[in-house]
């Protein structure tokens, strides 16, 4: 008898353990998909942040080897037909209105220059660093018969990241012309 009359008051219950459950699932998975969401945002924040270090560390790369190449020509012996207004294969002659660094087609190979050897390039990366480099001030003739003054160029290099975050860097450079002839 005693069986019946147990079993008898459970058929009395109306459900609320069921209800609180499912309530407390639903606030469970709640919790679990914020956290979830969270997650992801900082992947794809740090993801970002590399992405932007890449192309960063890209720029400074072709940067320093563009300024290893100031010691030849076109910089030495001084050849002012190579720089352009066009930016002709990266030399710029930079006059008050034309093509510079903020105007110029970064993917165009016949503007932009990049590493000048070709295992300087680096792996890994989708597009490869460029830089241009832009004449301020033309070296001139001094007051010493032959002698040439210094001349001033700034170098502005652009990284992509494989991302597309791009970075410029630019730097400037004063060069000396080491040849003591200053027939230009």
């Amino acid at each position: 008898m005693m069986l019946i009359k147990n079993f008898k008051g459970s058929a009395q219950q109306r459900g609320a353990v069921l209800i609180t459950g499912i309530i407390f699932l639903v606030v469970v998975t709640m919790v679990v998909l914020a956290v979830l969401r969270s997650g992801t945002l900082e992947e794809k924040m740090a993801r970002n942040a590399r992405d932007r270090q890449v192309a960063l560390q890209a720029a400074e790369s072709v940067l320093r080897d563009a300024e290893a190449t100031f010691s030849g020509p076109p910089f030495d012996p001084y050849d002012p037909s190579a720089f352009t207004s066009a930016c002709t294969n990266g030399y710029c002659f930079k006059p008050t209105a034309s093509a510079t660094w903020q105007t110029i087609d970064w993917s165009s190979t016949a503007l932009t220059r990049t590493f000048a050897l070709a295992g300087s390039q680096i792996t890994g990366l989708n597009t490869q660093p460029r830089y241009i480099v832009e004449i301020i001030v033309p070296p001139v003739k001094g007051s010493s018969v032959g002698q040439c003054e210094n001349g001033l160029a700034k170098v502005t290099a652009r990284g992509v990241g494989n991302g597309n975050a791009a970075s410029l860097v630019q730097s400037t450079v004063r060069f000396k012309v080491f040849t003591n002839i200053c027939d230009f």
